[in-house]
């Protein structure tokens, strides 16, 4: 879960310790369409977190009042709404995280904006990596103060809702009814589950406001593109290790409400909207630098969506076929944030990536 060190080693690499000079003075550009795109998204986002945090709270009291063993009787008592209650929140948080994805190119690659990916998105726990954990506290309603936890939507909400973080899970049960309790078949842990909820709610707000307060440049909009395309093998690796290639024996315990590839599909597409909004500044430089990147996207876009599509008719890859896709993505990838570093230099931007 090291996105964010991944994304800047991935650029570096690239393009070295990346300076482009300044070659003609600063284009201006029609940026209000990439702050449209993301508060947008955000809104859509925040109408997820406050439906998830409903579900959570009305859990959360249900078990509150149930007495002895309340996860047990709570269960025994009504089956059917308890499931149906945990469906609904995992759709509402979903929902929430799918905005999140289609607005990450830009949260996550603008460096103003990029604690909030930190935070909600990709962050790892300080057990993991204590040097690169972000140092913050998740206080639970009962007072439990759990420390740089990792981040709220991979590390916390998704293992708690999924059920696959045992210890996030208060009882195991058989939430499709067919019998069997299966993968993801779990009550979480009413107490966590709010707290996670209810912070994920607050963050989602904040980020708005910053959001809000943001005015977009053209060196955010061309810092977002140099950092967040070149990440192809990050992402493929994390569908790689995900339910959707491993099954029930996978070890990532994220990644399971939805296939990887969506995400990475998403995270394109607002890249491709922030490249739009700079694409008539390149044009005017380089009118077939300016075609050859929005062919780049085109190409990289399509060779993802065709992977995705092939994955929702029923194809089942294997973990090599996949790591041979995430090279061939990267590859891709990496021409195009190399056209991109050109036309930021054409543009006359001074890009400083390390």
């Amino acid at each position: 879960m090291f996105k964010r060190l991944a994304l800047w080693v991935a650029v570096i690499a690239l393009v070295g310790s990346f300076a482009v000079p300044v070659a003609s003075a600063q284009e201006d550009a029609d940026l209000s369409a990439i702050k449209a795109y993301a508060l947008e998204k955000a809104t859509a986002m925040k109408a997820g977190t406050e439906a998830f945090l409903a579900g959570a709270q009305d859990y959360h009291d249900l078990i509150d009042a149930a007495g002895d063993e309340p996860y047990a009787a709570v269960w025994a008592d009504d089956p059917d709404g308890v499931s149906a209650l945990i469906e609904q929140m995992r759709t509402d948080w979903l929902n929430a995280s799918v905005n999140y994805e289609q607005n990450e190119g830009i949260i996550a690659g603008v460096p103003s904006l990029a604690y909030y990916d930190t935070l909600l998105d990709a962050g790892p726990s300080a057990e993991e990596a204590p040097d690169e954990a972000l140092d913050w506290s998740l206080v639970l309603p009962d007072g439990t103060e759990l420390a740089s936890p990792g981040n709220l939507f991979h590390h916390l909400s998704e293992p708690a809702l999924y059920g696959t973080n045992p210890e996030f899970v208060a009882l195991d049960a058989d939430l499709n009814g067919d019998g069997e309790i299966g993968y993801t078949e779990a009550l979480p842990d009413a107490n966590l589950l709010l707290g996670i909820a209810q912070r994920l709610d607050d963050e989602t707000g904040n980020m708005i406001a910053a959001l809000e307060d943001w005015e977009p440049t053209l060196e955010d909009a061309f810092t977002a593109l140099l950092v967040m395309i070149p990440t192809m093998n990050e992402y493929f690796g994390q569908w790689r290790d995900s339910a959707f290639i491993e099954g029930n024996a996978a070890a990532e315990e994220s990644f399971v409400a939805v296939s990887r590839l969506s995400d990475i599909l998403s995270i394109l597409t607002g890249l491709d909207l922030v490249y739009d909004s700079v694409s008539p500044v390149v044009a005017a430089q380089d009118a077939e630098l300016d075609a050859q990147i929005n062919a780049g996207f085109d190409d990289l876009i399509t060779f993802v969506d065709d992977l995705f599509a092939q994955e929702q008719d029923g194809t089942a890859f294997a973990a090599e076929e996949v790591d041979f896709f995430g090279t061939e993505a990267q590859d891709k990838a990496e021409t195009l944030a190399a056209q991109v570093a050109q036309a930021a230099d054409l543009a006359g931007l001074m890009i400083v990536l390390d």
